[in-house]
């Protein structure tokens, strides 16, 4: 390729990069106002945001580094490139505390719902019991309908105060039992297909933190580091793995099952 081609794509490569890395900073921003951050709605808004937009970002790092390796002799592009793959270490770093993040804010969530639903139920309970005591004490249907407006319970209309108090009674009765049972079928607590829901969901949410912070980690790279964070975690692994049949040979070795060390032990101790 011509030197001008390779210069002229470098320069789009670049100017695309960037202008990735701006929508992405405009769409995440947008969606994090009104900022509430002890709301677990709020938490699960920022880990779906971040990770629906994640892609943005991490391809604006492939162009500029396809940009950097087109034109190497542009150091205002090796700046570039230096300078973005440190902020892909906060990067990796923001994705991987993600995970605990969503996570708690899925049981915040759950805990809530449950907490709500339950209160509810509590507030129908007492409200029903309260209409139920009123309807027996009433003397009269007039009585009746000052207590229920009291209660701000229902409104007896000219076909109810037409009939008699006991007839009236059971009507008003069964039907308050009646709406009772279907409130308290509603709050019941979250359904299994909530709670399917929203477990599902936690685990999308987390396996793509996963997968964009290992992304990131792949194009990161620390200022006194030679090589990317993620083959730097890669060679890390390998030297602990090497290193743990070592240790527990070592620690095999000194809980040896040795009879005779048993004993010996044993006489020390009766001296």
């Amino acid at each position: 390729m011509p030197e001008q081609e390779r210069l002229a794509l470098a320069l789009l490569l670049a100017v695309a990069a960037r202008s990735l890395v701006f929508v992405f900073v405009v769409s995440v921003a947008v969606r994090l106002f009104p900022v509430q951050p002890l709301d677990p709605a709020w938490q699960m808004n920022v880990c779906s945001v971040l990770l629906n937009q994640a892609a943005l970002p991490l391809l604006a790092l492939v162009l500029l580094h396809a940009a950097s390796a087109l034109h190497p002799a542009d150091g205002r592009l090796a700046s570039a490139r230096k300078r973005w793959r440190g902020l892909a270490v906060a990067a990796t770093l923001g994705f991987a505390l993600l995970l605990p993040l969503q996570g708690f804010a899925t049981w915040r969530g759950l805990s809530q719902a449950i907490q709500q639903d339950s209160a509810r139920g509590a507030d129908a309970e007492r409200r029903s019991g309260a209409m139920l005591q009123a309807i027996q004490a009433a003397s009269s249907v007039d009585d009746l309908q000052a207590r229920m407006q009291r209660l701000r319970g229902p409104t007896l209309t000219p076909a109810d105060r037409n009939l008699p108090l006991p007839q009236l009674r059971r009507q008003l009765e069964a039907n308050l039992l009646a709406a009772r049972r279907q409130l308290l079928d509603r709050v019941s607590g979250p359904s299994p297909n909530q709670v399917w829901m929203i477990l599902s969901d936690g685990v999308r949410l987390a396996v793509s933190s996963l997968a964009f912070a290992l992304a990131f980690a792949a194009g990161a790279q620390r200022r006194l580091s030679p090589e990317p964070l993620l083959l730097e975690w890669s060679r890390a692994i390998g030297r602990w793995k090497r290193l743990l049949p070592l240790k527990l040979g070592r620690r095999q070795k000194h809980s040896t099952n040795d009879p005779g060390r048993y004993l010996r032990e044993i006489e020390s101790r009766n001296r």
